[in-house]
Order: C-alpha cells, then sequence, then structure tokens
C-alpha cells in the first residue's frame, strides 16, 4: 500500500462525491428546512391578528373594574346584567367570551375562533381579586395583604459530577433535554447519511465489475482505505457547512425570541464538551462506515444495498432511541452501559453529557474504547473486504457474512 495510491483514491472518491447533486442535498436539506420553518415562523408572527378578544363579565361589577385595571391578561371587559344576555352577544359575535362568578366559583366560556387569552394568566389575576376581597372581609389594610401573599425567594442549582454548578428549575431540565435530543437526532442523521454513501460507492464499483480492472492496478487496502478517507473527508466537509452557516445566522440574524431561545438552550456548554461530543461522533461515524464497508464487499449488486445497509441503521437507532427516555434516569445500570459500548456511545454520551449525568473522565473512557475497536475493526475487517470484494455468491449476503466470519482471525492474507 502506497500512501500516493491511497490519497489518490480518497481524493477521487471525494471529489466524485462532491459534484453528485446527492451530496449537496444531504448537506443542504436540513438547513433548508430551518430557512423554510424560520420563514413561516416570521411570517406568522408578522401576520398575526394584535387585537384583543372581548370578554363579558357577567353581573359583577367590582370584578370587571378590578380586571380593566389589570392589564396583564390582554383583554377588553364589559359587563353585562345576565347570562342569557351574554350568550346572545357570543352567538352574534359581539363578545369573544363571558366570565360568569357565583358563590366564588369562575365559569370562563369563550367562543371557538375567539382571539388568544391567557387562561393561567386571567386565572392568576381572578386569584389576587379573590384574596383582596377576603383580605377586606378580615379587615386587613394593604401592607398586611403583601405581607401574607408575598411568597419566599426560592432557586435551584444543578451540582454535576464534573464539579460544576449550573441553573436548575423546569426551564434549564428543558433545555438540557432539547440539547440531548438534539444532538441524538443530528448523529443519527449523520450516521445515516455517510453509512448509504459508503454502502453505494463499494456497491456501484462492484456491481459494475470495475474492481477487478482497479485490483490490478492497486490494493484491496487501497481501494479500502481510500474510500473510507474520500467519504471521511466529505462528513468532515459537511459538519463545517454547518459550523459556518451557525457563525453567519448568529451574525446577521436580528435577536428574536427564537434565538434567545436557542442561546438559552447552549447555555453552559463548554469547549471541552463540543470537542468531546465532536471527537465521539466522528469515531462513532467511522466506525459504523468501515462495518459498513465490510458488509457491502459482500453485495453482488446495488439491489442488495438496501439488505446490507438496515441492520447498520438498526444498530445506529438503538443509542438514538435511548437518547429520548435518558431525562430522569441517571442511574439506569443498561444506559449507563451502553453509553460506553461503541457503536451506541457516539450518541448516548454526549447525551448524557448534555444532561450532566456524566463527566469527562467517563466520555474519554467511552473515546477510548471506539478507538480501540476502530483499530480492530480496521485490521480485521480488511481480511473480510479481501476477501469478498471480488468474490460473486448467489443469494442473499447473510449466508457470505457468516462463511467470511471464519477466517476473520486467521493470519493468512491476500497479500497487498
Amino acid at each position: 500500500m502506497t500512501r500516493h495510491q491511497l490519497f489518490l483514491v480518497a481524493r477521487q472518491t471525494y471529489m466524485n462525491r462532491m459534484k453528485t447533486f446527492g451530496f449537496w442535498s444531504v448537506v443542504l436539506a436540513p438547513l433548508l428546512i430551518l430557512l423554510v420553518i424560520f420563514g413561516i415562523t416570521f411570517a406568522i408572527d408578522a401576520t398575526k391578528s394584535d387585537e384583543k378578544p372581548t370578554v363579558a363579565i357577567v353581573n359583577n361589577t367590582s370584578l370587571t373594574t378590578y380586571l380593566e385595571k389589570n392589564k396583564s391578561v390582554g383583554a377588553e371587559y364589559t359587563n353585562i346584567k345576565s347570562s342569557a344576555k351574554a350568550k346572545q352577544a357570543l352567538r352574534n359575535d359581539k363578545i369573544d367570551g363571558y366570565l360568569t362568578s357565583q358563590h366564588e366559583r369562575y365559569h370562563l366560556t369563550m367562543a371557538k375562533d375567539a382571539e388568544s387569552l391567557s387562561e393561567d394568566t386571567l386565572q392568576t389575576t381572578i386569584n389576587q381579586y379573590y384574596m383582596v376581597n377576603q383580605a377586606a372581609k378580615l379587615h386587613l389594610d394593604t401592607k398586611q395583604l403583601q405581607d401574607l401573599i408575598q411568597p419566599p425567594s426560592f432557586n435551584s442549582t444543578v451540582y454535576s459530577n464534573n464539579g460544576k454548578t449550573s441553573a436548575g428549575g423546569v426551564s434549564s431540565n428543558a433545555a438540557n433535554s432539547m440539547l440531548a435530543g438534539g444532538l441524538g437526532i443530528f448523529i443519527f442523521i449523520f450516521l445515516t447519511a455517510y453509512v448509504g454513501m459508503i454502502a453505494q460507492e463499494i456497491a456501484n464499483e462492484k456491481s459494475s465489475r470495475i474492481m477487478e480492472i482497479l485490483l490490478a492496478v492497486t490494493s484491496a487496502g487501497v481501494q479500502f482505505f481510500g474510500k473510507l478517507l474520500g467519504v471521511a473527508a466529505l462528513a468532515i466537509t459537511h459538519g463545517i457547512v454547518y459550523v459556518v452557516a451557525g457563525v453567519i445566522g448568529y451574525a446577521f440574524v436580528p435577536d428574536n425570541k427564537y434565538v434567545d431561545m436557542a442561546k438559552e438552550l447552549l447555555t453552559g456548554v463548554d469547549v471541552g464538551f463540543a470537542v468531546m461530543t465532536g471527537l465521539l461522533a466522528i469515531v462513532g461515524i467511522f466506525l459504523y462506515m468501515i462495518l459498513t464497508a465490510i458488509i457491502s464487499a459482500m453485495i453482488n449488486d446495488l439491489s442488495q444495498v438496501q439488505q446490507a445497509v438496515s441492520p447498520i441503521t438498526y444498530m445506529a437507532m438503538i443509542g438514538y432511541i435511548l437518547t429520548f427516555i435518558l431525562e430522569g434516569q441517571p442511574h439506569n445500570m443498561l444506559i449507563n452501559t451502553l453509553s460506553y459500548v461503541p457503536f451506541v456511545s457516539q450518541t448516548l454520551m454526549p447525551a448524557r453529557l448534555g444532561l450532566q449525568y456524566a463527566n469527562m473522565t467517563d466520555a474519554f473512557v467511552a473515546l477510548v474504547l471506539e478507538v480501540i475497536v476502530l483499530i480492530f475493526l480496521a485490521r480485521y475487517g480488511l481480511r473480510v473486504y479481501k476477501k469478498n470484494v471480488l468474490t460473486y455468491s448467489d443469494g442473499n449476503i447473510t449466508k457470505a457474512a457468516l462463511l467470511s466470519l471464519k477466517g476473520l482471525f486467521s493470519k493468512k492474507t491476500i497479500d497487498d
């Protein structure tokens, strides 16, 4: 195997794929989807109605006055003497809803096509009105009422295994959960895209019988590792495009609630986490590509590509699915163990890091295990590739795979 031939095959693979519509559709499709979602959301926000809903208060002048002074609900109020008149006004579209009160019980009726109204905010305002009335009955002054209803200060922090603390609470937990799920989706998309790409690359050459010509001037090792390096370079290019797009988008998109949500989601994500996640993902993708290359060498024609790729995709789905059930289970033995297992750890360990269920030492152990398996698979998988790349057999590839495993650890190999 010569370095010149290796990089020549890698460059050829890289350039051939770079020129295809399929590669750029994989790269640009998620960005276009995000742009479409952002555009639709922006258009909806720009064209939404600013009209306030009109709510009638049935025979309760004091409540009507209180709600009119309180601007938090964002509605217009009017007092109507009876429920019958309120229902009639609702049928005639003169009001959007009405509120009845009887024996300290309140009931809101809204039209189906009414302007939006925050029921939680309205309920909070009614609770305040109720407390004011109760305070008046108990002859409490304003200061006494404020002292009574003033809640104590409370906040929470989360202490992680790496010795760091971060804000706790519902919003923080939701952000961590979204980050873990997002990582799982992102890595899974990368895996499936490049698993299919390497399978197509090898299957194309084998089905066209061009492999015999290529191996006449190069070795199986050059073809095996050259194609892997070429597709790996495509994956790295793919990632760089996303980083550049993210930087440009961050610089030019004006601040809005969605940008603020993204900032909040990434709060606390340090350089160490980003680097470790990237390394786990890259080595994991390389693992899957080598495994795919080995299995693809057993393919007889393009019709068997799906049969070869499906089991690999199912394997990748294990970690992807587990990221969605990880939250709230920091001590689950099965999940914790699988987060160290290569072919699963590239998705599950970053998710555990994002949720602060694991520290950098745990991630480093998972990375070392991935590298060990990568070296093992590259060394012994090449033997299976050599044995099958020029072999054409009838039937499915399962039988060919089982026969190939018999000689996997044999010292007898085809000379380069």
